[in-house]
């Protein structure tokens, strides 16, 4: 029997009143690193989830969370610009960032850029430079313009870097794998040596898609970092920062930040609590309702497989290695979707699924796909319908 871990005190807030909520054993550690074959995919560095909340500022984070089992290069893919959807989000977030901050002219970092797509836009918007620092970082794998003005990095980010002061200082999907977030922060303060100048912007996945609207799929090992609003903004009050704007966006699935440098570094830790006692009383309900979740989803695959239906999954990120690896499905769904070519032909990490193109499903047509997340419903019904095909769309 494994024995219960301790829970520390909160690494936002201070907080010694966390509890446990929710366990998970043996997951992948890396959702963004794909298998050759199925054997490989299915022989991956694996890890326990162990979630504990902490009621005075919202935080929740795996304390079972061992950083030497990750290791990001260029082998890690979890890009999202390849479709629509998030292309339209992206861009009106660069114009709105651009038109704002008024950045025409002006430089841009962007720590953790992935394959750099989203530095490249800000580039292109308004005539920026840009700095982008990512080990999973591949070369010229994005086309853009501004190619001539960015300099791209596969080292991590750190105070080394500072010279390179910039007007708008952007992390996307990266704080929410930071196990100690508040250094994180500190660190980026630090390196602000023109606070007048820099306005900094953080987007992570928003809690209130896992606890309020009960994805648990969502809940992966390298997240090990979890934010509310109530939490975000706590952490940036604590490290010294006066917080501009907070707001729930792509239907409350990501949670952004904007702030500035406060004047001196008091450690106020902020006073807005908001809503901690509806988020308290749905992590409370969290792990029954989700449990129940997972059972249901078991036996909808098992009457699928006594019916012999057809199922494939769609969309081979975070979701599909929570989903399947959860359920410990490899029978039923033998297939994941993609529409990233660069996944294409690979395996998914824990179950091994092939990944596979919507025009792979001609040859043999499903009869149901699970949507591994629904604010692609539109999008991806569009594209079985020019491949002519006719399957039910179910929400995972």
């Amino acid at each position: 029997m494994t024995a219960t871990p301790s829970v520390p005190a909160c690494p936002v807030c201070g907080g010694t009143h966390a509890t446990l909520f929710f366990s998970l054993t043996d997951q992948p550690v890396l959702i963004g690193v794909l298998w050759p074959d199925a054997d490989s995919a299915r022989a991956c560095r694996r890890g326990d989830i162990d979630l504990a909340f902490c009621p005075d500022c919202g935080f929740i984070w795996n304390v079972s969370f061992d950083p030497d089992r990750i290791e990001y290069d260029q082998q890690y893919d979890n890009s999202l610009h390849f479709s629509p959807t998030f292309q339209n989000y992206s861009q009106k977030l660069v114009d709105r960032l651009v038109d704002t901050y008024g950045l025409h002219q002006r430089t841009v970092v962007d720590i953790g850029c992935g394959k750099g797509d989203f530095l490249a836009m800000l580039c292109e918007a308004g005539g920026n430079t840009g700095y982008g620092f990512d080990p999973s970082y591949e070369g010229e794998r994005v086309s853009t313009s501004a190619a001539d003005r960015i300099t791209w990095s596969n080292d991590y980010y750190g105070e080394e870097h500072a010279r390179l002061q910039a007007d708008l200082l952007a992390s996307r999907f990266v704080y929410e794998h930071i196990p100690s977030p508040n250094d994180f922060l500190r660190m980026i303060r630090r390196s602000i040596t023109d606070p007048d100048r820099t306005v900094i912007y953080f987007e992570v996945p928003d809690t209130d898609l896992i606890i309020r609207q009960g994805s648990v799929w969502d809940v992966i090992y390298e997240h090990c970092s979890y934010f509310s609003v109530e939490s975000l903004t706590r952490s940036f009050a604590a490290c010294g920062f006066d917080v501009l704007r907070v707001e729930e966006t792509f239907e409350k699935q990501f949670l952004t930040i904007e702030a500035r440098v406060a004047g001196t570094d008091t450690g106020n830790p902020g006073n807005d609590t908001g809503n901690l006692g509806q988020l308290a009383a749905d992590v409370a309900a969290f792990g029954e309702t989700q449990n129940t979740k997972m059972s249901d989803w078991r036996d909808r695959l098992t009457q699928w497989r006594a019916e012999g239906c057809r199922a494939v999954a769609w969309g081979a990120g975070a979701k599909a290695v929570g989903f399947l690896n959860m359920l410990g499905d490899r029978d039923t769904i033998t297939r994941v979707v993609d529409i990233n070519p660069h996944k294409q032909g690979k395996h998914l990490a824990g179950t091994g699924q092939q990944i596979i193109s919507p025009q792979a499903l001609t040859e043999d047509p499903p009869d149901v796909v699970v949507l591994m997340n629904p604010i692609y419903r539109n999008e991806i019904a569009a594209q079985l319908a020019e491949l002519g095909l006719t399957p039910e769309l179910i929400n995972s």
